[in-house]
């Protein structure tokens, strides 16, 4: 029993070496000076190190070799933590203002509101707007998934409808400088702060259609009135405070589908510990087995009613905006059942 119990700790021993270093690399990768030399030279010496001192440490079991590992490590552990998120960074123009707003009584006033015209995947008329919406006469509130690599991982927007038949949709997303791009693993070591957009319809779908590989599928949440306002409430209360205090996105714990607990928290269903929740492509069939989405029909014509994307294109190509649009995106999408 001793001997195997030596083995365990051995074994334990080695795998919190491997992570410490695999954090640091990563840390180093993606906080480490602008330089792309010095982000390659500062990972590899670590990387030595790393090996020095275990090699030092497995052949002679000299514990100095844990003080020369541990004590630089701390000190990059420290440095990390402190690293403190930005709001005046040099922000890709689709991201380049921060939703607010403002509320009397069932009147809200959303400050920054994305209406892109896009004309290619990376050209647009910028257009930033203030818009009012009556919480009295909000309807429902729809989830979007966008799938842009595979059926496995997917973007969720929320878009909440109101018995006019406007419609706003709400992303929760990386905030991307000029020139950057997304990775889920910069999303460990804060490489992005957090972001929450507001959009017209036209311009988050509507955009998607410059990427023919991608997929949209929106599905009817069974959210009441009261639900979807109170959700709204709660996402928009989430972007006034990013005003103020800016926080780090974080591929596990601060992400655009981490935010659907708030969803299943205004429908009641609390917060399910359940694997789609990162697993994103999955989601609408988490929120199906809740049910959180229209049970009246299978998932499967759900989700086939519910590509988007040739409606946005066609509904673009006549020329068609605000509610008209949204009314089109939803044509041939199974009615809510009552």
């Amino acid at each position: 029993m001793q001997r195997w119990g030596t083995i365990v700790g051995w074994i334990l021993l080695a795998i919190a070496w491997l992570i410490s270093v695999v954090f640091a690399l990563g840390v180093l990768w993606y906080q480490g000076p602008g330089s792309i030399a010095l982000r390659i030279v500062l990972p590899a010496a670590w990387a030595v190190l790393s090996a020095v001192c275990a090699v030092w440490f497995w052949r002679r079991r000299d514990a100095r070799a844990w003080v020369a590992y541990g004590v630089p490590f701390a000190a990059l552990t420290i440095w990390f933590a402190l690293i403190p998120p930005r709001n005046d960074r040099d922000w890709s123009p689709e991201m380049a203002q921060l939703l607010s707003y403002e509320r009397q009584g069932d009147e809200i006033a959303l400050k920054n509101v994305r209406n892109f015209n896009w004309t290619g995947p990376t050209r647009a008329e910028e257009r930033w707007e203030t818009r009012r919406y009556d919480l009295a006469h909000l309807k429902s509130v729809d989830v979007a998934s966008l799938y842009w690599m595979g059926s496995t991982i997917a973007h969720t927007y929320f878009s909440f409808v109101w018995d006019n038949g406007e419609a706003l949709s709400l992303s929760v997303e990386i905030r991307k400088e000029k020139g950057e791009s997304y990775s889920p693993i910069g999303g460990f070591f804060k490489a992005y702060e957090l972001s929450i957009l507001a959009g017209d319809e036209r311009d988050f779908y509507g955009w998607r259609v410059f990427y023919p590989k991608e997929d949209i599928q929106l599905l009817h949440t069974r959210a009441t009135p009261d639900q979807a306002r109170e959700l709204l409430l709660k996402i928009l209360d989430g972007a006034d405070k990013l005003v103020a205090h800016p926080a780090w996105y974080n591929t596990l714990t601060d992400n655009c589908t981490t935010e659907a607990w708030m969803l299943t928290e205004a429908l009641g269903a609390d917060h399910p510990m359940d694997r789609r929740m990162l697993i994103s492509g999955y989601l609408p069939d988490m929120l199906y087995e809740l049910k959180l989405l229209d049970i009246s029909h299978p998932l499967a014509k759900l989700r086939a009613d519910g590509h988007v994307l040739p409606r946005a294109k066609a509904a673009i190509d006549h020329g068609l905006t605000g509610p008209a649009f949204s009314n089109a995106l939803r044509e041939g999408i199974p009615a809510l059942a009552q």
